[in-house]
């Protein structure tokens, strides 16, 4: 959670427009911001008639240097809702450094009543902490890739140095005027938007200042002046020729192991697993248009270690950036959107309290409370005391912690039927998996009857099983058992208003019934219920909840195991596999040094991919590693920067043993 990258500072006019102080400059023409928008961006790069030549299952995708007020983003919104066809996908990619604030967003778009529609979603969708990094939002056909950071560095951050990098097929080249705030029209930002574009892709742009027809034409665009809207005389338009040669540079700044080749665009999916991972994937997939097959080795979706009665959804935020932290807020972010628009029926977002049992946690919570505090971020999580916490719950609490308003405990299997009723999406239960084969077109799947199915890629999502496969068994997954112990609500418990995690973990009761555990048995694979491992249930309930633990102490508990897959570094594999011979031989030589630049590239088993290794958090990590893959396979812009994309890489353990001169 970093704090480099403050909001918006706004001031507003007395004709009601906003200016950026920092900039000393308005957001949009005074005249009219939306016909300005229009005239510049839509039209000039001729949007409408391309939007109504596409065909269902295509993707247009758009490149925004300053998202602002999200004005031409909606603008975009309601011509792409006229024109294009229903099956077609918009993807909006936008930068921003100094994001508005939720309630300054609102003000503004309230300028634009004729876009009340599209600005109620963008408002509701909106980030309520706008951390530095990738944000993605989705409303349906509709995606928005929203990256705070500064413009070129934001865009550069996008980038995995590959041929899949090119995928804008249009610019808006937005932002304040390059005399108002030249350092944006870098040299740097030029190239990065060169890099990123299609062959031929279009731009637009209000301004004619020198500097950005110097970046245009060095970066490769033909350049057109045309007539300015209202007052101004004129603006620029143009097409990507030929992005210019730079002998000096090269190909990689890093070694590319992360990079497969290019793989051939598949019609069907196949998805092994019907938890928490699979059924993510699935819908990521099937509301891209693919046609996906799920096969699930149990009775039902849901019914491994995504199938207890109810499950929470919680993130440990960090106040140090890095992976971990990073990957832990944006997760969090995405799943709490995610949840309300995928399946509100399987929700129960009565808020959580993350409570700080030691010393050590208190410390950690301070540190990210400053940080939520520095941002406003009140709407995603605010410090509260022993005092406050009980009056949240409901019942008193020994110890403060860390409010979320907005999160709360979903129904497991639920929630994954629910995601795997789409039309592009098949369903066969009691159907177990146990190879893999590879053929011409794609995979050949094997059961343990003998029946075979085909499809052009396959998404692996059976927890620790994915070392089963011969093609993924070098994945360092570890098994940890939990079991989650089950009781009848008492007169205290039935108080409890809100979801407490600390040490362990309790639900508001659900039909009179409350969940509360669990337990975390390294290295375990036996799903027995065991009497101990209630006792330490009823151990840890009773640090936070003494008189409840006694009640539930009175009666016969309930309870069910499950083994959870987890990996070294806790984070989640989301992405392709592998070929580890072809690894190994090609990147030998990290073993002599780890730091090496080696500009070739391995092997990739052709659309061949996992998503897995989320621990016990699976329904917090599930659907944003799932949109990872599902961008993977379809070649879209990631929904996380290009170094998050390598922390959770399937060969990121692979090349990490590599330069650590370990392995065969």
């Amino acid at each position: 959670m970093s704090d480099k990258h403050p909001h918006a500072d706004i001031e507003w006019r007395d004709d009601g427009q906003p200016l950026s102080r920092a900039f000393d400059d308005i957001y949009f023409s005074t005249a009219s911001g939306l016909e300005e928008s229009r005239y510049v961006f839509l039209q000039q790069n001729d949007l409408p008639s391309r939007w109504a030549a596409l065909a269902d299952g295509d993707t247009f995708t758009i490149g925004e240097t300053g998202f602002g007020t999200g004005l031409n983003f909606l603008a975009a919104r309601e011509l792409w809702q006229q024109t294009a066809p229903a099956g077609a996908h918009l993807h909006f990619v936008s930068v921003e450094k100094y994001p508005l604030q939720r309630r300054d967003l609102q003000q503004a778009l309230a300028l634009w009543p004729q876009l009340q529609p599209y600005s109620e979603q963008l408002l509701q969708h909106y980030p309520p902490l706008l951390a530095a990094g990738v944000h993605r939002l989705q409303f349906g056909r509709v995606r928005l890739t929203l990256v705070i950071g500064e413009a070129s560095a934001a865009l550069r951050a996008l980038r995995l140095e590959g041929e899949r990098d090119r995928s804008i097929d249009a610019w808006f080249l937005d932002g304040f005027a390059p005399a108002k705030n030249p350092a944006m029209w870098s040299d740097a930002l030029f190239d990065n938007i060169a890099a990123l574009s299609k062959p031929g892709a279009s731009f637009a742009t209000f301004t004619c200042a020198g500097i950005v027809k110097r970046g245009l034409k060095g970066a490769g665009f033909a350049l057109h002046k045309v007539p300015g809207f209202g007052r101004k005389r004129e603006m620029l338009r143009g097409q990507l020729q030929q992005p210019q040669p730079q002998p000096q540079r090269p190909e990689y700044s890093t070694t590319p192991w992360h990079l497969p080749a290019p793989q051939a665009t598949p019609g069907t999916v196949a998805v092994i697993g019907a938890g928490i991972a699979g059924a993510s994937a699935a819908r990521a997939l099937a509301q891209r248009g693919y046609r996906v097959s799920v096969f699930e080795r149990g009775a039902a979706p849901g019914s491994g270690a995504s199938g207890n009665d109810q499950g929470i959804l919680y993130a440990k935020l960090s106040p140090k950036p890095g992976p971990n932290g990073d990957y832990n807020l944006h997760a969090l972010l995405f799943a709490l959107r995610y949840y309300r628009d995928q399946c509100p029926q399987a929700i129960h977002f009565c808020g959580l309290l993350q409570l700080a049992q030691t010393d050590k946690e208190q410390q950690l919570q301070q540190q990210v409370a400053e940080t939520l505090a520095h941002h406003r971020a009140d709407a995603l999580a605010r410090a509260v005391s022993a005092a406050e916490a009980g009056k949240i719950a409901g019942l008193p609490l020994p110890c403060g912690g860390l409010y979320f308003p907005g999160a709360g405990w979903l129904q497991p299997a639920q929630v994954c039927a629910a995601l795997l009723q789409h039309d592009n999406i098949q369903l066969h239960c009691h159907t177990g998996i146990d190879a893999l084969t590879e053929t011409d077109n794609g995979w050949c799947l094997h059961t343990a009857d003998g029946d075979a199915h085909n499809a052009d890629a396959t998404v692996l999502c059976t927890a620790n099983e994915i070392r089963t496969f011969a093609q993924t068994s070098p994945l360092p997954l570890r098994p940890i058992r939990g079991q989650v112990s089950g009781a009848a609500a008492g007169e205290q418990s039935r108080r409890l208003k809100t979801v407490l995690c600390g040490e362990g973990y309790i639900t508001p009761a659900c039909s009179d019934h409350h969940s509360f555990g669990a337990t975390f048995k390294l290295k375990d694979t036996d799903t027995d219920l065991r009497e101990q491992e209630q006792r330490e249930n009823l151990h840890t309930l009773a640090e936070l909840l003494p008189g409840v633990a006694a009640e539930f102490s009175a009666q016969r508990l309930s309870g069910r195991a499950a083994v959870r897959a987890a990996t070294p570094d806790y984070l989640p594999m989301a992405g392709p596999v592998p070929d580890w011979e072809s690894l190994a031989q090609t990147y030998a030589d990290l073993r002599k040094n780890r730091k090496a630049l080696i500009p070739a590239r391995a092997a990739y088993r052709p659309n061949l991919y996992v998503l897995g290794g989320m621990g016990s958090r699976g329904f917090t990590y599930a659907p944003l590693a799932a949109e990872l893959v599902a961008a993977w396979i379809s070649g879209e812009v990631l929904p996380v920067s290009a170094e998050l994309a390598k922390a959770l890489h399937p060969a990121r353990f692979a090349i990490r043993d590599l330069g650590r001169n370990r392995g065969g």
